[in-house]
């Protein structure tokens, strides 16, 4: 009896296994035969010199897509850190969308380029990496599928700001790339996306499905903007289904997110959004209106308080048939126009919020930011507020905002502040933050004047196309380069031409050298050395420029990187030295003047002068110590 009861566990156990035992047997002849791919989020940098380093995939949007050639041309920008992380470093990540990528300026705009640059003053002795997974056109999955691999990187800190795609974004619920069968089929689909026969299955129903479909995707891939691409579903009304449907995607994936993040132990810091509310016309009312003509109508000279009021009136009137973007927005001008500043900024978010054309997120997302903030003890960072506070009247225009949503430099600068003011107040890096006020953090921002021409031609492009002008009917209008010397001009016309932006810069940097623009080639100079991690002479000529500026903070931060690339180079060693001898910070400066003197030899003619330094460097100690003891 109880070997006949043995049998039939034993027989169904194995009928019950077989099918897997049968799956996984496939799954590894799959991997065997090299079928399928994986496009990890992270990979080893592709240079000898580099081999210690680890950087973001630059294919890894191909991830979410079974034929590459229509996933989109995004991906996160170059940045290089070190496999193994030292117990010294603290190490942040990036994540969101174009915004915390830094578009239209690029790295140096993002959250990673401006914070990086900070930090130099803020904790000039603390060993700070800053890595950025943020692209365009992404949304909370792709955020949510970063999560673990981020985690396996030993994180200190989190950054996000992220909420505008989520509806147009890629795998969001109105996007031309949106995955079929609702938000469990595409958490399905992110967890099992790298196991071959998934890939396989996904291949032969790609073979087999509509014709059709698959050359709308490969049109899609043609057209000119990536705002374009993205774009299927164009009208998503307030409150309807799919306006829901993308509430509940962004706090389901963000709360799973700030989940994982919270068991790992990782503190987030989370951003609310911000998006240009009177310099930005309701998208779907683009062709609609004149929008031109309807402004210049109400604020010509001879435009009345009395004629300003009745149209207020009449719109209102207009609002209680029905409600829409266009009429909030005429009557958020007319309320601005009569200076009821409240009133206007209210009308400018509803009209927003009414907007059917989905690139903004509507104000319901920043209550579900601050509510998965509380919930899951991330730091809210309150970027709307701080935008407010800088924008006219409180209402958020094209000073700060470049179009619909991403920022100028001033914008991009106190998005960064945002964040900054929070880490520093909270000491998260475990360390006071040196003296450092807002207006030279300001000057210090790393866009260059070529960086940000650039910027500025690739929305005026941008603008030029759909949805910020009629479907099909493309401005091809060629757009007109800024004045500016002819060496700057040459330089954005080849950043333009997406040729080398390090062979741009070097050539920049001389150029700038040779016309005495220190300011400028001390920046670039400081670029280099950033984007070249593994490069002593370009962070040596940094500081350099740095010292002609009398600026000895950021030329120890420059001399300190070549001095640890470089520990024995003695002319290194002397410039960090002076540095810090010029801070008074005599007692640094004996440190590395010592290490000058013991790696020169004791004929060299350099000997006898390092002698001299070391001995003033120790006057200068007793100096202070003596004024110290006495105060």
């Amino acid at each position: 009896m109880l070997r006949s009861t043995v049998k039939k566990i034993s027989f169904y156990t194995i009928l019950i296994a077989l099918p897997f035992v049968i799956l996984l047997f496939a799954e590894l002849v799959l991997r065997i035969s090299g079928f399928g791919q994986s496009y990890p989020l992270f990979i080893d940098v592709q240079k000898q010199e580099l081999s210690a380093y680890l950087q973001p995939n630059p294919k890894v949007i191909n991830r979410y897509f079974t034929d590459e050639q229509i996933a989109p041309k995004v991906s996160p920008d170059t940045v290089y850190f070190k496999k193994y992380k030292a117990p010294s470093t603290f190490r942040i990540f990036v994540q969101g969308g174009s915004t915390a990528a830094g578009f239209p300026y690029g790295r140096w705009g993002s959250l990673q380029g401006m914070l990086t640059q900070r930090f130099k003053r803020l904790y000039p002795d603390k060993n700070i990496e800053i890595i950025n997974t943020a692209m365009a056109a992404v949304n909370s999955y792709t955020l949510l599928d970063f999560v673990d691999e981020i985690i396996e990187q030993k994180p200190d800190l989190v950054l996000i700001y992220a909420g505008h795609n989520e509806y147009l974004g890629i795998m969001g619920v109105g996007s031309s790339f949106a995955s079929k069968g609702g938000r469990i089929a595409t958490l399905l689909h992110l967890k099992f996306k790298n196991w071959r026969l998934y890939q396989l299955m996904q291949k032969l129903y790609f073979v087999v499905s509509s014709t059709e479909s698959n050359q709308r995707q490969k049109q899609i891939q043609n057209n000119k903007s990536l705002m374009s691409q993205v774009a299927k579903e164009k009208e998503i009304h307030l409150d309807s289904d799919l306006f829901h449907q993308g509430i509940d995607q962004f706090k389901g994936n963000m709360g799973l997110i700030l989940q994982k993040y919270q068991a790992a132990g990782v503190q987030v810091l989370l951003g609310n959004l911000v998006s240009n509310e009177s310099g930005q016309v309701p998208f779907s009312s683009i062709g609609k209106v004149d929008w031109r003509s309807y402004k210049a109508s109400i604020t010509r000279d001879n435009v009345t308080q009395e004629s300003i009021a009745q149209e207020i009136s009449r719109l209102k009137e207009l609002l209680v048939i029905e409600k829409n973007a266009e009429t909030y927005f005429k009557l958020a001008l007319n309320l601005q126009k009569a200076n009821e500043v409240q009133q206007a900024k209210d009308a400018f978010v509803l009209a927003k919020d009414f907007d059917l054309l989905r690139f903004r997120a509507p104000s319901e997302f920043n209550v579900v930011i601050a509510n998965l903030a509380k919930k899951y003890g991330a730091l809210l960072v309150d970027v709307q507020t701080r935008f407010s506070e800088k924008s006219p009247q409180n209402i958020i225009n094209n000073d700060l905002i470049l179009e619909h949503l991403h920022p100028t430099v001033d914008g991009y600068f106190l998005l960064a502040e945002s964040y900054a003011d929070i880490i520093n107040e909270k000491k998260l890096l475990a360390v006071s933050a040196q003296p450092y006020v807002s207006s030279k953090a300001r000057y210090d921002v790393p866009i260059s004047i070529v960086d940000q021409f650039y910027g500025e031609f690739i929305i005026r492009n941008l603008m030029n196309d759909y949805p910020f002008i009629v479907a099909n009917e493309s401005n091809n209008k060629k757009i007109a380069l800024p004045v500016m010397p002819l060496y700057e001009k040459q330089a954005l016309i080849e950043r333009i031409e997406k040729k080398s932006w390090i062979n741009i810069q070097k050539k920049l940097l001389v150029k700038y050298q040779q016309n005495n623009n220190i300011e400028e080639a001390a920046k670039i100079a400081g670029l280099i050395s950033v984007a070249m991690v593994v490069n002593h002479k370009a962070s040596y000529i940094s500081g350099q420029l740095y010292q002609q500026l009398n600026d000895w903070q950021l030329a120890s931060y420059y001399h300190h990187r070549a001095v640890l690339l470089q520990p024995k180079k003695v002319s290194y060693l002397l410039a960090l030295a002076q540095d810090y001898f010029l801070m008074k910070n005599y007692e640094r400066s004996l440190i590395f003047l010592e290490r000058a003197n013991e790696a020169t030899l004791k004929w060299s003619p350099q000997k006898q002068k390092i002698l001299n330094y070391i001995k003033n460097a120790k006057a200068g100690l007793t100096a202070t110590t003596r004024n110290h003891e006495k105060s």
